[in-house]
């Protein structure tokens, strides 16, 4: 049976000059999709991901 793992992040972002909301946040989610994190929910500034336990 698949297990799984589950993370919770409060992402508020403060955005550099010149950087715009849809950059920042892209770059955070592809850094945590690298990790292997998925996202599965959202709620606000809540995220919700899970990963297969191997």
């Amino acid at each position: 049976m698949r297990q799984f793992e589950y993370k919770v992040e409060d992402i508020q972002l403060q955005l550099k000059t010149g950087v715009d909301f849809k950059t920042a946040m892209t770059q955070k989610l592809n850094t945590l999709g690298k990790e292997g994190w998925e996202l599965s929910g959202v709620n606000g500034t809540i995220f919700y991901f899970k990963r297969e336990i191997s």
